[in-house]
């Protein structure tokens, strides 16, 4: 019995505490107040109560219908021909009744949305393809007096064996370091103005501005063979490159000298009857590779512009035969036969005779545009410099892969590997480079094979008519509207 009298007194109490606090006036803030008091806050504070949430702009995922991560039924409209599975910006492991969608929070939502195909490729992709992309945003990227570099090797991409790349900012006036290396060095100029200078092996000299996009034009290329000696500085406000080497695995010792390094590593004795001075007029030589320099405190600004003999002494030997430079502001554009676009052609055998390990492309293509099927016979190296593309790579024995592309993407298709590049937009045009460690560019249409193959043979091999075979171009369209 004194157990239930307890209870019932234990309840008694409870009912009069409800009573009394149900009695008290509320007196809430507005959600006008609510919004004042966060603003005077610092911003990591947010209120707790569940009531407050909406006018701090805080909603539970369950709340937000309009959230990309919201649950709902979504597959590939039918027939699926290999179009893109965007969902709308908010891709979905889910395609032709197969997967399922993402539970929640277990996957990066922004990397999915720019590679749609990881999440749920087209029904043609098939078998094991190595991953043949790399963004230089995922590049560690080095801060530096005078700049910044961040890299692409081997280490990032292993496929791309042929070529290394490097994005490479100067401040006005700042210096790339005196170097040289094993292999060659092909730079495209992404922004600014700047000034090389470099000496061959005969001692014959090289001096010439270089410049970036313009309004008027495309930008310019350089091009130093494997050992030459060069600088680079920047003009102007500035100057951004796209540096590549002849070797994917540029990391590794032996295949960069830098001037000031090989100095502080040589007794300093040494160096001076080298340079016939005295030892003490080199007491100030970097002990560290600083890479970039900016301009010293003191040092007079470089001629501007267009001035650039000014400062470059007379060699007894003479200027270099070929020019080290190419300006493809001054370079026609190749119009495409299929209508798509255009392209610009760089390598040693038809107008750029000094680059004798690197042939390269400017390719435009037009919106909606598709660079036709093909294949090489060494490495495409790819840049993406604007734009948006989708391509597929055909790695023989039924594999195939297919990727999405964004300026400042950097990939790669190995030789003979089949693959296209289309432009994913209506409106914007996508421009990349293509770059191959040969002599010369050397491209193969399946279109152009096909049209020139006895039509019976293609017809009876492709299970077509002979008429459809018939109609297609014996031209490369290289670019396909």
């Amino acid at each position: 019995m004194s157990r239930w009298l307890a209870l019932a007194a234990s309840a008694l109490s409870f009912s009069l505490f409800l009573g009394l606090i149900t009695s008290l006036p509320a007196t809430a803030l507005s959600d006008a107040q609510v919004e004042a008091w966060l603003k005077q806050k610092d911003s990591s504070l947010k209120p707790l109560t569940l009531t407050r949430r909406d006018a701090a702009g805080i909603k539970p995922k369950h709340l937000r219908p309009s959230s990309p991560n919201s649950k709902s039924k979504r597959d590939i409209t039918p027939p699926d021909v290999g179009q893109v599975a965007e969902f709308s910006g908010s891709p979905q492991p889910l395609r032709n009744g197969a997967g399922g969608e993402f539970s929640g929070d277990d996957t990066n939502h922004e990397i999915d949305a720019q590679n749609p195909d990881n999440v749920a490729g087209p029904p043609t992709d098939s078998g094991v393809v190595p991953n043949l992309k790399w963004s230089f945003s995922s590049s560690h990227t080095r801060l530096l007096k005078g700049g910044w570099v961040r890299e692409q090797a081997i280490t990032d991409l292993p496929p791309s064996v042929d070529i290394a790349a490097a994005e490479l900012r100067l401040a006005p006036n700042a210096y790339r370091e005196l170097h040289w290396h094993r292999v060659a060095e092909w730079g495209y100029i992404l922004n600014g103005t700047g000034r090389v200078s470099a000496v061959d092996e005969d001692g014959r000299s090289y001096i010439s501005d270089v410049v970036g996009p313009t309004a008027n034009g495309d930008p310019d290329i350089y091009y130093f063979p494997p050992g030459v000696p060069h600088s680079i500085q920047a003009l102007g406000d500035g100057l951004e490159i796209l540096i590549l080497f002849t070797d994917g695995n540029f990391d590794r010792t032996g295949t960069t000298f830098m001037l000031s390094d090989w100095l502080a590593r040589t007794p300093l004795a040494i160096v001076a009857q080298n340079l016939g001075v005295n030892v003490s007029e080199l007491a100030n030589i970097p002990q560290r590779d600083p890479y970039i320099i900016p301009l010293p405190t003191g040092s007079p600004p470089p001629p501007p512009l267009g001035h650039a003999d000014e400062s470059a002494p007379v060699s007894p030997d003479g200027k270099v035969p070929s020019p080290f430079v190419f300006r493809l502001s001054q370079q026609e554009k190749t119009v495409a036969k299929g209508g798509g676009g255009w392209v610009k052609i760089q390598d040693s055998v038809t107008n750029f005779p000094v680059s004798k390990e690197v042939a390269s492309a400017l390719v435009f293509v037009e919106p909606n545009g598709l660079r036709e099927l093909h294949w090489h016979t060494k490495d495409e190296w790819l840049y993406i410099i604007h734009g948006k593309g989708r391509a597929t790579a055909f790695a023989g024995s039924s594999t195939s892969r297919t990727f999405d592309f964004q300026a400042g993407d950097t990939g790669v298709f190995p030789n003979s590997y089949g693959h296209y590049i289309k432009n994913l937009s209506p409106t914007e045009p996508l421009i990349f480079l293509e770059i191959f460690k040969q002599e010369r560019f050397v491209d193969f249409s399946a279109t152009q094979w096909l049209a020139l193959t006895p039509p019976q043979v293609v017809a009876d091999l492709l299970n077509i008519s002979v008429a459809t075979v018939q109609r297609f171009n014996k031209e490369k369209q290289v670019i396909i509207a």
